[in-house]
């Protein structure tokens, strides 16, 4: 076994990890730890911001603004290239810091997060030129009309701490390409592969363009989510942190987009192909530790396929490599920190304690030195699970997944529904009818059948209900204005 703690790529987190802040590199004042996942010890530290460095980099933003938004296309799509580049000559280290910071194995980011975050700045690099007006026939011969796209302007993306890599460069990417400048700022729990990024690429792109930003949501985000100069805030997270961010920005009516969490029902029907079903249902409710915002974690099971269906879960999750992120045998590594690690244990303290369902696998706590040590948390299934209850209905955000037998589709439908969140869905069928009938009744913003997880770049989903709110994809940093122009005096 290879001895992880010799890896020469501990001498990253050798110096503090910097911000990003109108060009410059800051590393001098406040920092804050990074505590690893895998063993919780202190392996680091990253630069903070307060209110007055905020401003500061704010203002800065705002200064840069109109010069970026004057470049073409083009000329904003060659910056965004540079950095594939330059991402792609470091993945190894991108591996590593998510490993260590996060607990995300170093294959999950080999072999997902990189090749997405490389994916989206070259489709946005192209995207950019592409950004196409429109026009109506309004009915006057002599009145032409178009709707031409613009940039907001500063753009806040306020991260999530599950996929911080990824999704930091796909709205990166995003803001700038719609010819935004960007305010990145990653979460606290897991700021060092962004911070990191921001060390590499901070003479790329002229100062002020790009902005990273480390802190406590509720110090740094805060102030910054009001700041009268950040002209759209874009935020992926929790419910009550979207709900906070509607109402600090509410008086200001600023611009806002959320992409929140979900309870995601996934059903298998009994004419399913049941070891495709079952593969893709352990991927969907284990991978990056169930962390996932479109994890399928509410399985719903036709009852003459229930029992097989229940016993191919519990060997695929027997079968999940759980340990150390910085081996390469490992499948699933720990949960983010400590709070976090602790409430998914209360979820499955909760459901056990209260007969919620039948434990069918997991549920109880390593013992060995390695995982704890850790935050880890074993694969988890409940079967048996009556809708309703507190494990199937609240989001877990962890390895922890409910089945729930049912009889006709049109009730798994009903308890599919039965839910205030309405991000992902899915069906297992092997019948049309069942895929097109379930297609049109699920209340989420994707629907995958006979497969989990889908989409990118190229079709983004908007979540139903709590789940999501103000636009996706690239046209959620753009503002449409509308030129009516007359040509002659009648």
């Amino acid at each position: 076994m290879a001895d992880v703690e010799k890896d020469p790529r501990w001498s990253l987190l050798s110096s503090t990890l910097p911000m990003l802040i109108d060009g410059k590199l800051v590393t001098d004042g406040p920092t804050s730890d990074i505590v690893s996942s895998r063993n919780r010890k202190v392996v680091g530290k990253f630069a903070v911001a307060d209110a007055a460095i905020s401003d500061k980099a704010v203002a800065a933003a705002r200064k840069a603004a109109p010069g970026w938004a004057g470049l073409s296309g083009y000329e904003r799509g060659k910056y965004l290239v540079k950095i594939a580049e330059i991402m792609e000559s470091h993945a190894a280290d991108f591996e590593f810091l998510d490993a260590v910071d996060i607990g995300k194995p170093l294959t999950a980011v080999r072999y997902s997060d990189m090749p997405v975050s490389l994916s989206a700045l070259a489709y946005f690099a192209g995207r950019g030129q592409d950004l196409s007006s429109r026009s109506a026939d309004l009915g006057d011969p002599h009145v032409s009309h178009r709707a031409r796209l613009e940039p907001y302007g500063v753009v806040l993306e306020v991260l999530p701490w599950n996929g911080p890599l990824w999704t930091g460069v796909q709205r990166m990417a995003a803001i700038l390409a719609a010819g935004n400048v960007a305010i990145m700022k990653p979460s606290e729990l897991a700021s060092a592969s962004f911070s990191y990024l921001a060390s590499l690429i901070a003479d790329v792109l002229p100062p002020g363009v790009l902005t990273v930003l480390n802190g406590k949501g509720s110090v740094v985000g805060s102030h910054l989510v009001t700041h009268p100069d950040v002209a759209m805030v874009s935020l992926t997270g929790g419910v009550e942190t979207g709900v906070r961010v509607l109402q600090d920005t509410a008086a200001q009516v600023k611009r806002v987009s959320l992409e929140l969490g979900g309870k995601n029902p996934n059903i298998v029907m009994a004419d399913a192909d049941l070891e495709n079903a079952i593969r893709w249902s352990a991927m969907g409710g284990f991978s990056n530790s169930g962390q996932i915002c479109v994890c399928g974690s509410r399985i719903l099971v036709q009852r003459p396929v229930y029992e097989e269906f229940a016993k191919g879960m519990v060997e695929a999750a027997k079968a999940q490599v759980v340990g150390d992120p910085l081996l390469e045998t490992t499948q699933m590594g720990p949960v983010v920190g400590e709070v976090h690690f602790e409430k998914v244990w209360g979820y499955i303290d909760h459901a056990i304690k209260n007969g919620e369902g039948e434990l069918l696998v997991g549920g109880e706590r390593y013992t060995d030195d390695t995982r704890a040590g850790g935050w880890y948390v074993p694969p988890t299934v409940f079967g048996g699970v009556t809708p309703g209850c507190v494990i199937e209905k609240e989001e877990i955000f962890g390895p922890v997944v409910t089945l729930t037998p049912f009889d006709t589709l049109d009730e798994a439908l009903a308890i599919a529904n039965d839910t205030t969140f309405g991000l992902a869905s899915g069906i297992f069928t092997s019948t049309v009818e069942n895929a097109e009938k379930a297609s049109r009744e699920l209340q989420a913003g994707a629907v995958y059948v006979n497969q989990w997880f889908g989409g990118g770049m190229q079709a983004p989903a908007q979540g139903y209900k709590t789940s999501g709110l103000g636009g996706v994809g690239i046209e959620k940093y753009l503002q449409t204005k509308n030129i009516f122009t007359r040509t002659n005096g009648d």
